[in-house]
């Protein structure tokens, strides 16, 4: 009998759903270059997992382009642009702390501010990046904040690439896939190794800093029900969503009954998807008007009707 430490969870958490792997990579590789910066021990991590995350997007994409479908390029793509986007959260600061907004350094580094990352074609906004990086230039003080800017721009410019370009089969790309994403499953659960081993004092702390736990433990639930009372704020579901998913929700009242996608238990910082009436609806991901799925996980309900409402959650 196997000793139980030594089953990768990751890997079998993974086995026949490439969709779940590309979450938990999509969160580990940002988590990592985020956590970098204050960490710099964790930069051998990065160093080995970064490339084979960008060969597994690219074996995913591929694999989801077999039949002529473009869904499975387009929503890395996206994915990958909206963790960019939050990355400018973390670059920014440190920016700041050497030259004030008002200043004429700051307005070489974000002539137009943050525009160009938001707006226009998806090539603009890639090469916004790579713009960021030139308007940095030789700058020695910001050279370990380029250094993550020309890997954003990179892994951008890589899922751009196969978004265009996949040409595999379903069944030849199905093996591909699978054999990349077993190996970023392993890496992960080398690198759970290293953070068990270096930080255990504060293992804890660190791994839901850099591992998406709630993903990995979930289970296949798909449908999700309560009961509301009136006013009530109830936190309804944890999961990591991808830019392609979608909600079907059901109250039995008139309402209104408000969905948010907070980054905190019960949190409500997101745009709100309102139901006025019993009517069953399917609304997108992309409702909720959010820049980065990996920190908005937690579905919230809010009654703000005069009674008490039974609602239904399912994910498709």
């Amino acid at each position: 009998m196997t000793w139980k430490y030594l089953d990768n969870q990751f890997d079998v958490a993974t086995r026949r759903n490439y969709k779940k792997a590309l979450k938990l990579s999509n969160f580990h590789d940002a988590a990592l270059q985020t956590q970098v910066i204050t960490t710099p021990s964790l930069q051998p991590l990065l160093d080995r997992y970064y490339p084979i995350h960008l060969d597994y997007v690219d074996q995913y994409t591929k694999w989801r382009s077999a039949g002529g479908k473009q869904e499975g390029q387009t929503l890395n793509l996206e994915q990958q642009l909206a963790i960019a986007l939050g990355q400018i959260d973390v670059w920014e600061p440190q920016i700041l702390v050497l030259y004030p907004r008002n200043s004429p350094r700051f307005k070489e580094i974000f002539p137009n501010g943050r525009k160009p990352f938001r707006q226009n074609g998806l090539d603009d906004r890639i090469n916004a990046y790579k713009t960021l990086s030139d308007n940095i230039g030789g700058d020695a003080a910001l050279a370990a904040v380029k250094g993550l800017v020309d890997a954003t721009y990179a892994n951008l410019d890589k899922a751009r690439d196969a978004q265009e370009g996949a040409k595999s089969t379903k069944k030849g790309g199905s093996q591909q896939v699978d054999i990349a994403r077993l190996i970023i499953m392993n890496m992960q659960y080398r690198n759970m190794a290293f953070v068990m081993d270096n930080f255990f004092d504060n293992r804890d702390d660190m791994c839901n800093k850099i591992f998406d736990l709630q993903t990995l433990r979930e289970s296949d639930q798909s449908i999700f029900t309560g009961t509301l009372e009136v006013q009530e704020v109830e936190q309804v579901l944890v999961h990591t969503f991808l830019i392609d998913d979608e909600l079907r929700l059901k109250i039995d009242t008139n309402g209104p009954v408000s969905f948010y996608l907070g980054s905190t238990p019960g949190g409500t910082d997101s745009n709100p998807v309102t139901l006025n009436s019993a009517a069953e609806t399917t609304v997108s991901i992309t409702a909720f008007g959010l820049k980065d799925m990996t920190g908005h996980r937690f579905l919230t309900a809010v009654n703000s009707s005069g009674m008490i409402t039974k609602y239904r959650v399912q994910l498709l």
